[in-house]
């Protein structure tokens, strides 16, 4: 069998893995990064219309637990993981999303602050050039990597500025699409395609980390499946057990090891090397987003932005309500509503075409899109187990059980979609609908900070049980806010790198 030996062993290549990396790169480590999928650029991308190459690692490895219902995961297994194709949007957590029992009474604290993380925070936005960080982005916390830098705040949009004043707090999104050119990436060309970028300018580990990737002591291995870790007499991890690219068996040696797939991949790890406490692949939980749909009689300027998205609404995010119901934050959607369903409805009803055209148009004008997220109360029965169906690598496929939101998310929904026609009143509101948008893109929770028995890492992200080992990622989330999770991913992993290099 062929043996690798390393200072830290890393299982996936996606921002958290990277950003993890950084610091103990620069401190003289070397580190073995292991990548299920393969390499694929942003060119071929382009060219395929996909993200992921056609190879083994990188087909879904997930099937829905019997008697639960079907929920659509969304992930990708390459170089570069995720970040190949989110859409961007990186807004921080509130103070309160940290302390959600000490601030309402419902879920758990985390062991972390906001103020503990700023540094980090900015650290990230820097990292990920994040245009409209708050206060403008900053320092960074450990060395920044190099070419990035935060940006300026995109405008406000048409439909920005005509909502705003109902919904406030309302400011500019934190997003990693870039209002000016940072390294190689040019400005956001507002063509509204992010989750595949046509100028390669929305952030990716491709396009913005890598100095990490091309780093001497950093060894990537594409390809390769992280099957099981193997413990040695004294309950350390010695080694990661892989599937190479020939299918050949092989082992990474290291001094530290750290789990930085996704949130259903990192639990399948841990259950298939027998680390099956009572929390791994516990807690699973995504954002659901919502689409709300707001017809009004005064028309607004859709079409117009320089990006698909550029302002957010926190009218619904903080407060006490939240002891009862979830938060939500709020951001247009800067394209409009889809226009073909509209032309649709007035050919269907035999209006001449012109006429269909004037009316559809009109009705386009005066329809409001809004993307929301929403939070849930952590949920034990959500989970990742181990199903007795098998992958090509002969692996025990990961087996997801995800049942509907309680009523802790469903009320903050609906709450929010009365709420609105409240609002909007003034700009001629005729009704406001709710109904399912994107979903399975943030994959958290399976592997959460807390204590013994009731999480899986400590707050250093470190396991419970195994001292060399760590679970990096949305996985370790104990709770989640209304927020996308990419920037939190991101800071966290960036402390984790200064522990890691610390320890080095």
């Amino acid at each position: 069998m062929k043996t690798i030996e390393t200072d830290i062993a890393v299982v996936g290549s996606g921002v958290s893995g990277l950003l993890a990396a950084w610091r103990p790169l620069l401190g003289g480590s070397r580190v073995t990064m292991l990548e299920r999928g393969a390499l694929k650029t942003h060119a071929e991308q382009l060219q395929s219309g996909t993200w992921a190459a056609d190879v083994p690692g990188a087909q879904p490895n997930d099937e829905t637990a019997p008697g639960t219902p079907f929920y659509p995961w969304s992930y990708v297994y390459g170089v570069g993981g995720s970040s190949l194709h989110w859409s961007g949007a990186t807004p921080r957590f509130s103070a309160a999303d940290f302390k959600m029992n000490s601030s309402f009474g419902v879920m758990v604290d985390w062991p972390l602050s906001l103020e503990q993380l700023l540094p980090f925070y900015r650290g990230a936005e820097a990292a990920l050039g994040v245009a409209g960080a708050p206060g403008g982005g900053g320092g960074a916390a450990g060395p920044p990597v190099p070419g990035t830098r935060s940006q300026p705040a995109h405008p406000l949009s048409p439909i920005d500025r005509a909502i705003a004043p109902h919904l406030e707090p309302f400011g500019p999104l934190p997003q990693a699409r870039p209002s000016e050119a940072v390294g190689d990436r040019p400005p956001c060309c507002g063509s509204a395609t992010c989750q595949l970028c046509p100028v390669d300018a929305r952030f990716s580990a491709l396009n913005g980390l890598a100095p990490i990737l091309e780093h001497p002591r950093l060894q990537l291995l594409p390809e390769t499946v992280a099957a099981r870790l193997r413990l040695d007499s004294g309950g350390r991890v010695e080694a990661i057990e892989a599937i190479g690219p020939d299918r050949r068996p092989l082992l990474v040696r290291a001094e530290r090891f750290v789990l930085a797939a996704n949130g259903i991949e990192n639990p399948a790890i841990l259950l298939r090397s027998d680390l099956n406490g009572p929390a791994v692949g516990r807690y699973l939980f995504d954002h659901g987003h919502t689409t709300l749909t707001a017809r009004l009689r005064r028309p607004l300027k859709p079409g117009y932005g320089n990006t698909l998205s550029t302002g957010i609404s926190e009218a619904f995010r903080e407060g006490e309500f939240r002891a009862r119901r979830s938060g939500a934050i709020l951001s247009p959607f800067n394209p409009g509503t889809p226009i073909s369903p509209l032309l649709g409805e007035a050919v269907a009803a035999r209006v001449p075409g012109e006429e269909a055209r004037a009316e559809a148009v009109d009705r386009w004008r005066r329809t409001l899109p809004l993307d929301m997220l929403t939070e849930d109360v952590p949920r034990f029965e959500r989970r990742v187990s181990l199903s007795p169906n098998k992958d090509s690598f002969g692996l025990p496929l990961n087996r997801t059980a995800y049942p509907p939101p309680g009523p802790y998310e469903t009320d903050g929904i609906e709450h929010v979609t009365r709420e609105l026609r409240r609002r909007l009143a003034p700009l001629g509101v005729e009704s406001v609908e709710a109904a399912p948008g994107p979903r399975g893109g943030h994959l958290m929770g399976t592997c959460r900070i807390g204590s013994p028995g009731e999480g899986v890492v400590d707050a250093d992200l470190r396991h419970n049980e195994v001292e060399n080992l760590f679970v990096a990622g949305s996985s370790a989330f104990p709770t989640y806010g209304p927020v996308h999770p990419t920037l939190t991913i991101a800071a966290l992993a960036l402390r984790l790198g200064e522990l890691l290099g610390a320890e080095a």
